[in-house]
């Protein structure tokens, strides 16, 4: 790795720490990342852009470093890797307000995405679907799971193409995102690029939601005051209930299993929540009705209503 910092970018550390990815090193007070890019190459350009416009105005983000070859990546063992500079501190515990500012620090002019989430998804449960065709008698806990987690998508589905036709569609933001947020999101990972992602305007509220759910540490608190001080379209808060009830974090656990990064039984801790995660959508769906009038689930409510 340090031969191939020195060659390509004219670096020279005096020592490397191995992370899962690549190396990290400090060079001239700054820390610097050399590490495998798992993205599509075609979407490095954007990147780069998106880094280099917040870093011009102030917001410290974590940046990409030319090559020598002029390139933001460079080819290594049959592989892309990249080379990233921290320009700020990366151990900042971010609350959901700091999230959802980041988040409108730039705004897409596009106000559709090119694949809605509801083609995502629906492709998403057709491969889940013929996973488990293909598993036999292999993974018995996901199997016996998998259907009551395919409803669930399937109602997210429902429920998201019910909002498309809605007169004020127009009114929802498309800005920018990330991949993938946890329930401690650290300003490292908020500003790192590689894992920006432009989507709706809620993406990242709802998985933030939906990890600070599952780690027990959910401030209903902090939604509602969010939802008080920031305006949301009605629109935009159906997206955000459709994609609470996409069960993204089951999908994303069974296909680490399927690699063979998590033993099956890591799965047992979102299906012996499966009550308590019904309650926790009953409890989102009486915040946002607060706000906006948005069309119930009918079971979620019938179940409620016959306790």
């Amino acid at each position: 790795m340090k031969e191939a910092i020195n060659y390509f970018y004219n670096i020279y550390p005096s020592k490397l720490e191995k992370i899962e990815n690549g190396v990290y090193f400090y060079y001239h007070d700054f820390k610097y990342y050399f590490i495998k890019y798992e993205r599509d190459v075609k979407e490095i350009e954007m990147l780069v852009k998106i880094s280099n416009d917040l870093y011009s105005k102030n917001i410290y983000v974590t940046t990409f470093i030319l090559s020598n070859k002029k390139t933001f990546y460079v080819n290594l063992n049959e592989s892309i890797f990249v080379m990233l500079r921290v320009n700020t501190y990366e151990d900042d515990i971010l609350k959901l307000k700091d999230v959802v500012k980041f988040n409108n620090l730039l705004i897409s002019n596009n106000l559709m995405m090119n694949e809605d989430w509801a083609s995502l998804w629906s492709r998403k449960v057709d491969e889940f679907e013929t996973e488990m065709t293909d598993l036999n008698n292999d993974y018995p806990i996901i199997q016996e799971s998998s259907h009551y987690y395919v409803g669930l998508a399937e109602n997210a589905i429902s429920y998201f193409r019910d909002t498309l036709v809605e007169d004020d569609i127009k009114t929802v933001k498309v800005n920018l995102n990330h991949k993938r947020i946890s329930s401690n999101v650290y300003s490292g990972v908020i500003n790192n690029p590689l894992t920006f992602t432009f989507d709706y305007d809620v993406r990242d509220l709802s998985e933030y939601i939906k990890s600070k759910f599952f780690a027990s540490n959910l401030d209903y608190f902090e939604i509602e005051d969010l939802l008080s001080n920031y305006e949301f379209s009605r629109c935009s808060l159906r997206f955000l209930f459709s994609r609470l009830l996409y069960p993204s974090y089951y999908f994303d656990l069974v296909e680490d299993i399927l690699n063979d990064i998590y033993d099956e039984k890591e799965i047992v801790k979102f299906i012996s929540r499966i009550e308590e995660y019904e309650d926790f959508l009953m409890d989102i769906y009486t915040i946002l009705n607060k706000r906006v009038n948005i069309p119930p689930i009918p079971w979620i409510i019938n179940k409620f209503e016959f306790r």
